[in-house]
């Protein structure tokens, strides 16, 4: 351990590492658990070989990485979080964000989100795409109160999103098409060589090649409607769109909700028909993990924001908004919209896995400064301190096996028969995911 000079600050980091790899998921009420620990003076960078975490001076090799730490200054510490802006929504990308650093929103903790904002409820991950927030005439965005507890509540809102959710497609015009009959292309849907450049594109969304490239948008929006599931919470204040197969029949690539033409980039074309509120709402988009070679789900919940009544996320049938995922709890979350400051707040429910927000750049930790962070499997507790050596050896002991309690203390709120449903191992949650369309299906109530 380094000889620790009283006049400096130091970083205190403590990490928690569920012993069960299921999912990149941190199990809130398992004893199950790998400790670490680690007084930082300058800078590290932190690491992870199965359940051991490792600063970079440990030598081991192989290990995955986490995350960096330096000091910039006597008064703080910086934490390299770099998330790129506007990637490709695709299975690469949505996984390199799992193991990036999320705010962890502890219980009965209000935190603010604002439109482009993912946030993490069990395994399952939504973007905030629209919001639409009115004062008579005036139109405000979500906003962040200066009082707002957590510091990443404002550097998030600087930030864009990190997905580009508008996708820039190819088009076939008539120029392209003006070919004999033999070699003009069709609609692979209707058989049809017509196209209209504006309303009715032949576009091409998918990785087909060949004669099946290219399908008219009206052709592929009729089809993704035809497959459409809607449903309403019992005071109708939200609408959740749901489609089980929103990809390609035949590569089973992803469509994307939104997109815009290489030529004629102006017009937003959707694919499925939303009805919007005519005043305050949001809408939350499903950020589905891509699984090549199968079918792809797709949710849009479109959340009215007419009264400041909680919203509440769950897996229980009386939810407002209901996922059918095992890793979300019967009552996980709650939205709350507050009138006065034009807010969105999010409170996690003594969830058993959590309620996350992705942490989409660098941020910084001052002297005194305490912060709970999540890495894939692994719980961060952050804390700069000013003491001497052997206070600070004191304090580590004493902390060490608190990090879970602190971030979540569930334990004490939850029944024996929920906790017992809620130990489920890698096995069970991957049998559970194969009825997951089926049981989607069942529950939607067709409006």
């Amino acid at each position: 351990m380094n000889e620790i000079n009283e006049d400096e600050i130091y970083l205190n980091l403590y990490g928690n590492t569920w012993e069960t790899n299921v999912n990149n998921l941190y199990d809130y009420q398992s004893k199950e658990i790998k400790e670490f620990k680690a007084l930082i003076k300058d800078k590290t960078i932190i690491k992870r070989k199965d359940q051991e975490i490792f600063e970079e001076n440990s030598n081991e090799e192989n290990n995955e990485y986490i995350f960096n730490i330096k000091k910039s200054d006597n008064e703080k510490f910086i934490f390299e979080n770099n998330i790129e802006i506007n990637m490709e929504q695709n299975q690469e990308n949505i996984s390199k964000i799992n193991n990036k650093l999320w705010y962890v929103v502890n219980k009965n903790e209000k935190y603010y989100i604002t439109k482009n904002d993912i946030i993490k409820l069990g395994r399952i991950k939504y973007i905030i795409t629209e919001e639409s927030i009115y004062s008579g005439d005036i139109k405000y965005e979500l906003s962040i109160p200066e009082n707002a507890s957590s510091k990443i509540n404002k550097l998030n809102y600087k930030k864009g999103n990190p997905f580009n959710l508008i996708k820039e497609i190819k088009v076939l015009d008539n120029e392209i098409n003006n070919k004999t009959q033999e070699e003009k292309t069709l609609c692979k849907i209707c058989y049809s060589e017509e196209i209209d450049s504006l309303n009715n594109p032949m576009v091409h969304l998918c990785k087909c090649k060949g004669g099946l490239n290219y399908a008219h948008y009206g052709c592929i929006k009729h089809w993704m409607m035809a497959n459409l599931s809607l449903r309403e919470n019992n005071d109708k204040r939200v609408q959740t769109y749901f489609i089980p197969k929103f990809n390609c029949e035949i590569c089973k690539v992803p469509y994307p909700y939104k997109f815009k033409l290489s030529k004629n980039g102006n017009k937003i074309y959707e694919l499925i028909d939303i009805k919007r509120p005519k005043n305050n709402y949001i809408i939350l988009e499903s950020l589905e993990h891509i699984k090549e070679n199968l079918d792809n789900n797709k949710f849009i919940h479109v959340i009215n924001l007419i009264n400041e009544k909680d919203i509440i996320i769950g897996r229980n049938n009386n939810s407002d908004i209901k996922i059918n995922d095992i890793s979300v709890s019967r009552v996980h979350a709650k939205f709350n919209f507050n009138f006065n400051n034009k807010s969105l707040l999010i409170t996690d429910l003594h969830s058993k896995f959590g309620t996350l927000v992705l942490i989409k750049d660098k941020f910084e930790l001052k002297n005194k400064e305490c912060l709970y962070i999540q890495a894939g499997r692994t719980l961060f507790k952050a804390e700069i301190i000013k003491k001497r050596i052997n206070e600070e050896e004191n304090k580590i002991n004493e902390d060490k096996n608190n990090i879970s309690e602190e971030a979540k203390t569930s334990n004490n709120n939850i029944n024996e028969n929920e906790l017992n449903e809620n130990n489920i191992s890698e096995k069970e949650i991957n049998n559970k995911e194969e009825n997951i369309n089926e049981i989607n299906e069942n529950n939607m109530e067709i409006v």
